[in-house]
This record gives structure tokens, C-alpha cells and sequence, in this order.
């Protein structure tokens, strides 16, 4: 079965080729509208579509996708693997709906974390099945502008693979206040959550994930940089 998986974020619009949770192909647009999406879908066998998005959609949009393939829009009212008995699911942006039901299709049998790094910063806690609770927290480029859109000197950076615990120049000081900063508060949630369950799965993923990969080892993190697109061709099987 070939899924169409399109996630729209704030500060993304992607899309996935998901076969038999093989990711055929992935890629970016450039904005949202129907000739884009024609364009990527020539020569292309669909077999189902799911659209996650964050944003509005044209409804001309949805009718196109409709044409094409039987589509699924997700939403708080969609069928979920993840038991969402103990919480307010529509209260949940269909993003950590699509990330919460990749980490339990990859995890069925384990209570795992799985923290998304992107615009946002995203905890999601599942515990035998069951959706317990999150967090969200400003995510990478959303400190790094905050900081200079809100004061009168303080530069924009660029993230950087390598970065110090603590600077020794307005630039230095900005990379570990951000990187570090971001490091050690996921360093933090991991530790108190293991004290709960030292067995929990900790599951990273999301753009920003790569730049804090490498300094994470010997914490047992499974990077898993496909988790959203394997939630989405979950759901969309399911649905």
C-alpha cells in the first residue's frame, strides 16, 4: 500500500512516499498549492492519502487531494493506536498526534518519550498504551530570532554541530545559552522521566534532531528521523 503522507507546519510544508513502512521518497514544497502537489504525484501509484497540517488548507486543495486518492484528514477525531483515555486528545496538534502514533507502531510493547525537536520542542509520554502527558517548550530558530527580535544588539546565529557549555563572547555566549540550553533541558526531562521508569524508551526526532544526536551518545537515544512519516502511514492504514 503506497501512502501519500503530507505534513504541513508552521514552518515546513512536506511530504513522504511510504510503502510497507519503507519511505520511498520525501521532499519539500514550496508553498501549498494544487499544481505542486500534481507535479510530485505524476507517474506516481497512490494508494491512500493523509494530510497533517497546522496551517489553514484551501479547500480547493482537499478536493484535488480527494481526486486523487481516497484522503484522510487527521484530526483529534481520527483513530489512534495510542490510548487517549487519560487525556484531552483534541487539545493535542495533529504533528504530536502523528509523532505519539509512530513511536508507539515502533514501540508497542515499551513506555517511551518522544521528544521532537522543531519549531517547537515536544514531549510526548506514552505509559502501556496510554497517552499520559507532554510538554512544549520554544524550539531552536525560535530562541535564536526571539533573542535578537527582542533586544537591541543581540545578533541572530547559525546553529552549529559543535557547540560550548558556556561562552566567552557575545556569539559563544548565544550558541550555549540556545544549543546547550536545549541539551541540557532534554537531558533533564530524560533523567526525571527515568526515575519514574528506568526502562522508558527515549525516542528523538525532528529538523533540529542532528545538531544533538552526537551528544547524546551513551544516553540510550533511538534517533529515529522517519518517525513522523511512520505515524502517518499508520494512521492512515488505520483510518
Amino acid at each position: 500500500m503506497m501512502v501519500f503522507c503530507l505534513d504541513f507546519g508552521n514552518s515546513q510544508l512536506k511530504y513522504a512516499w511510504v510503502e510497507a513502512d519503507r519511505i520511498v521518497d520525501f521532499g519539500i514544497l514550496n508553498q501549498v498549492n494544487i499544481d505542486s502537489i500534481i507535479q510530485i504525484c505524476q507517474n506516481k501509484q497512490i494508494d491512500s492519502i493523509i494530510l497533517s497540517s497546522v496551517i489553514d488548507v484551501p479547500s480547493e486543495l482537499i478536493f484535488a487531494l480527494k481526486v486523487l486518492a481516497p484522503l484522510h484528514q487527521l484530526s483529534s477525531t481520527s483513530l489512534t493506536h495510542v490510548d487517549y483515555a487519560q487525556y484531552d486528545k483534541s487539545t493535542l496538534g495533529v504533528d504530536r498526534l502523528a509523532i505519539a502514533e509512530g513511536a508507539q507502531i515502533l514501540y508497542p510493547t515499551s513506555n517511551h518519550l518522544s521528544i521532537c525537536l522543531g519549531t517547537c520542542i515536544t514531549y510526548n509520554w506514552i505509559e502501556n498504551g496510554y497517552f499520559k502527558g507532554g510538554a512544549i517548550s520554544p524550539g531552536l530558530m525560535m530562541r535564536t530570532k526571539s533573542m535578537h527580535d527582542y533586544t537591541a544588539h543581540l545578533p541572530v546565529i547559525s546553529p552549529q554541530m559543535h557547540f560550548p557549555l558556556l561562552g566567552q563572547s557575545t556569539t559563544s555566549n548565544l550558541l550555549a545559552g540556545t544549543m546547550s540550553g536545549i541539551l541540557l533541558e532534554v537531558k533533564g526531562y530524560i533523567t526525571e522521566l527515568r526515575k519514574l521508569d528506568p526502562y522508558v524508551v527515549i525516542i528523538l526526532c525532528g529538523g533540529d534532531a542532528p545538531y544533538f544526536t552526537s551528544q547524546l551518545i551513551g544516553w540510550d537515544i533511538q534517533f529515529e528521523p522517519d518517525l513522523i512519516w511512520k505515524g502517518l502511514a499508520g494512521l492512515a492504514r488505520l483510518n
